[in-house]
């Protein structure tokens, strides 16, 4: 089951999910420390209140002055846990002197000690207000406190529980905790879809697919159609040479019966504006088919472009799809070639008899006594601009023929 999760295709889902569960992590995390700077500061905040508004009223001047004994300290420590302890969230009270000695502490062993490592937070707390410390799991918040302004300066510390305070942050830092083995499973998975192989079919495989025997088929159909267009072509260039040499022979005959009408000339320039149409025609339909030859080639080269990529991947569905509706294309203008090549047929049989009859009909027109004459003195190619001669002398009288 592992193997098959661990899949090369896989490996893109395994990346996602890593990324997914380590954003996941980091704003779990964040949000925690975020709820436990929030806290902290509003558990501060109570601390200095109950300082200043409950501890404040219980203090006496010279309580700032000297160190707090006997049955002072009883009473104050009685009013501290009635009022402060006993009810809030604040857990121990201590007061410091500006000087940094305990004036109060609920131990009396400490009272009247003067603890060299508070001294300079004592001299900030004077100097600057209030602050907050971590300190062997409390929050100790110093706040500066005189009875009268001008007055002696003390220094109360009251001690939170961290407990309560950073219940929410440890929520959230919980969440981050349970993400962290979907993260080491995401992150070990892609790390072995990595190392996976790919499966590469063999060409027994790629030559049995339907798909690629179909592709054979429809393949060998086309050469097919392809030599069958060929041989039309063929068929048809050997039509048209046949038509150009009784085009010459015609010119040849045109000779003797050039001289006419102006009715006969336009008639025989007509005519010959339609031979020259058909010829560019036919040029035209040679054209069309050199270019469907190159677009058959070239489908025989995306063909064996095809079988190179499906040794590598067989799944290509939509490539074959559209070779198949490239070839069904090719077909159908083999066919729509085929018709032009019969239609341009048909044009020149129709310009051939209408040809012969207007020498048949010109044959009648007989003109006697007059020279030859060239209607078209150019020197053009036999094939482009076709010359046309005609004898008037060749032309008998109505009703008789020579």
């Amino acid at each position: 089951m592992l193997g098959s999760l661990a899949r090369r295709e896989r490996r893109g889902l395994w990346a996602t999910l890593a990324i997914i569960i380590i954003l996941a992590v980091g704003g779990f995390l964040y949000a925690a420390s975020a709820a436990r700077t929030r806290d902290s500061e509003a558990a501060s905040i109570d601390a200095r209140l109950v300082a200043q508004t409950e501890l404040a009223p219980l203090l006496m001047p010279r309580d700032l002055e000297a160190p707090v004994m006997g049955d002072r300290a009883k009473e104050l420590e009685t009013a501290i846990a009635d009022r402060i302890t006993g009810t809030g969230p604040v857990s121990s009270v201590r007061v410091y002197s500006e000087l940094g000695r305990i004036l109060y502490d609920a131990d009396p062993s400490v009272v009247g000690l003067k603890p060299t490592y508070v001294r300079p937070l004592i001299q900030e707390v004077i100097d600057g207000g209030a602050r907050a410390e971590f300190h062997q799991g409390e929050l100790q918040t110093y706040v500066p406190l005189w009875l009268v302004p001008g007055g002696t300066v003390a220094v109360a510390a009251m001690s939170q529980s961290l407990g309560p305070i950073t219940a929410e942050a440890g929520r959230w830092t919980l969440f981050a905790l349970l993400l962290v083995p979907f993260l080491l499973l995401s992150v070990a998975l892609f790390v072995m879809s990595l190392r996976a192989k790919v499966r590469v079919p063999s060409v027994t495989q790629v030559q049995t697919h339907p798909e690629f025997r179909a592709t054979e088929d429809a393949k060998t159909q086309a050469e097919r159609r392809a030599a069958a267009a060929e041989a039309a072509l063929l068929d048809l260039r050997s039509q048209f040479r046949t038509t150009l040499e009784q085009l010459k022979e015609t010119e040849m005959k045109l000779r003797v019966f050039e001289d006419e009408t102006s009715r006969s000339g336009d008639d025989l320039r007509t005519i010959r504006d339609e031979i020259r149409e058909t010829a560019e025609r036919l040029h035209k339909a040679e054209l069309d088919n050199n270019a469907l030859r190159e677009r058959l080639a070239l489908r025989q080269r995306e063909l064996d472009d095809y079988k190179s990529r499906a040794h590598a991947q067989t799944g290509q569905d939509k490539e074959l799809a559209e070779l198949r509706r490239r070839l069904e294309a090719a077909e159908r203008r083999a066919a729509e070639r085929d018709l032009e090549a019969d239609r341009l047929q048909a044009e020149l049989d129709l310009s051939s008899d209408r040809f012969h009859m207007v020498k048949l009909s010109e044959a009648l027109r007989e003109y006697e006594d007059q020279a030859p004459f060239v209607v078209d003195d150019e020197e053009d190619d036999l094939l482009e601009h076709p010359k046309v001669f005609v004898d008037p002398r060749s032309y008998s009288a109505p009703g008789k023929v020579r």
